[in-house]
């Protein structure tokens, strides 16, 4: 969980009773290029970024790196800001003799797919945990940590599918319960040649060292794997109905695409967000490449974690133009960084798409598209996009004007601020109304104090006073009057990041 107070935010309805002349909009966040480079020689063989997450009073951005011969392991870049990001030498893993490096231990296991989190319920020596996947590995297992520097490899797997791509894990103090998000498919959705659509799915359980159970009884089940993939899983399949999709290609999305992974967060107890990924999918050869098309991410919110909204189908991030790094695929890196005014978000691209170059094995000579340039140092792993505080969605008011009213909520603070932007060309004034709807004496919009400029700790007044010292404990709503206006958030209370 990113934090752990009660604001209002209005990616939806919930905490609104009345708007008139005010529109939910999507924020896209900012792109600043950059913020990690390959600059080791261990990073040469390739890399992968996975997830951020918080570890005391520093985020560490974990990624994979191949080390050659087929071995796998991981490392970590560490911040304070999300901004600046530093390798630490952690003294754990040998290359080359020394261990002077940051990688990480994962005890010999085959690293694919995997996402780190803080687990609040373990014991200190199991309180880091990873959810990976290999197929070689027999599926999604499990491996903990005290310190998140070596990791140990519980025996046995969560599940025996092919859940490839990164998943997205948590403990959800909410619930009390583990939630893990993961690829399912949909198989009465087909793209062709593909026989179903990707999905997100949803894993719940109270116990995240064994296994997860799923409906063995689940209709139409994927055949298993085929023999010539080669990956050493020819007994295992794909996920249909064996366990629920949560977040899925519908009537409003083209027919050739679907979704790639989620990259979900709880940032409040009862907000859930995500940045999936929407795959579009081109012609498959011998028009065009195999399992090839674009990617770009959206957003998707949910109160629960399990009923989510995609009310904003436009991308969140959207590709670069042709001199840029990203002009045909990008996924979103699971978590994030607060950090003041504003949240750093992470993720990955590439100028080539999907499956460019990608052709049968038995064509030749292959397509000049399909060699790669091997990575270099000096070379962009991780992109930074920043996201304004609590700025995914804003209800925004007309240039005409506009009203919002929320539903009554506890004020926990004597004072009220709010997260808000007029610019200079908008404005705006508030009023305090008791949970029946009656104007709270001294608070009426007439009274307010003139709301005009950007900020995101607004406080607000009435006639130069903000103490609401007399209205902390009882229930209240807030009207805001405006025009031009970007409301943001509300804050009740004092904003809080959540624990470890």
């Amino acid at each position: 969980m990113v934090f752990k107070d009660r604001r209002l935010l209005f990616f939806d309805d919930r905490d609104i009773e009345l708007r008139e002349g005010v529109n939910l909009v999507l924020n896209p966040p900012e792109k600043r290029g950059p913020c990690l480079y390959i600059e080791k020689e261990w990073e040469l063989g390739g890399t992968r970024p996975m997830c951020i997450v918080r570890i005391g009073d520093e985020y560490r951005l974990y990624y994979s790196v191949r080390l050659g011969e087929g071995e796998t392991t991981l490392a970590f870049a560490i911040s304070k800001d999300g901004i600046t990001w530093e390798r630490p030498e952690l003294g754990v893993r040998e290359y080359k003799g020394s261990k002077a490096n940051n990688l990480v231990s994962i005890d010999g296991c085959r690293q694919n797919e995997g996402c780190i989190f803080v687990d609040p319920s373990a014991p200190k020596d199991q309180r880091i945990k990873l959810v990976g996947h290999a197929q070689e590995e027999g599926g999604m297992y499990v491996m903990t940590s005290p310190d998140g520097f070596s990791f140990k490899r519980n025996p046995g797997n969560l599940l025996p599918f092919i859940l490839d791509n990164h998943n997205s894990s948590f403990y959800d103090s909410r619930i009390g319960k583990y939630v893990i998000y993961s690829r399912g498919w949909d198989r009465d959705r087909p793209i062709p040649p593909m026989e179903g659509s990707r999905t997100v799915i949803r894993i719940e359980t109270d116990d995240l060292l064994s296994p997860v159970k799923w409906d063995e009884n689940a209709p139409d089940p994927w055949p298993m794997s085929k023999k010539w993939e080669g990956l050493g899983h020819e007994n295992m399949r794909r996920v249909n109905k064996e366990l629920p999709s949560v977040i899925s290609p519908d009537e409003m999305d083209p027919p050739e695409a679907d979704i790639y992974q989620a990259a979900a967060v709880q940032y409040l107890a009862d907000a859930y967000l995500a940045f999936p990924s929407l795959y579009y999918h081109h012609p498959w050869y011998p028009e065009g490449f195999i399992n090839d098309g674009y990617l770009d991410l959206q957003f998707a919110a949910s109160r629960d974690g399990i009923n989510w909204r995609r009310d904003f189908r436009g991308s969140y991030v959207r590709l670069d133009l042709p001199d840029g790094p990203c002009t045909k695929m990008m996924h979103m890196l699971v978590g994030m960084v607060p950090y003041e005014f504003r949240i750093s978000q992470y993720y990955i691209g590439s100028r080539r798409s999907h499956g460019e170059g990608r052709v049968p094995d038995d064509v030749q000579p292959k397509p000049s598209v399909a060699t790669k340039r091997p990575p270099q140092i000096g070379d962009a792993m991780v992109y930074r996009a920043e996201q304004r505080l609590d700025g995914f969605v804003s209800a925004d008011s007309a240039y005409t004007g506009g009203m919002l009213i929320t539903k009554p909520f506890v004020l926990e603070s004597p004072v009220l601020k709010i997260n808000v932007d007029t610019s200079a060309s908008g404005v705006a004034h508030a009023a305090l109304l008791w949970d029946d709807g009656s104007i709270i004496e001294g608070h009426s919009l007439e009274d307010s104090d003139r709301i005009q400029g950007n900020d995101t700790d607004w406080v607000l007044s009435w006639r130069k006073k903000s103490d609401l010292s007399h209205l902390v404990g009882k229930k209240i709503k807030l009207m805001v009057r405006s025009r031009s206006t970007k409301l943001f958030a509300v804050y009740p209370c004092e904003r809080s990041l959540a624990d470890e």
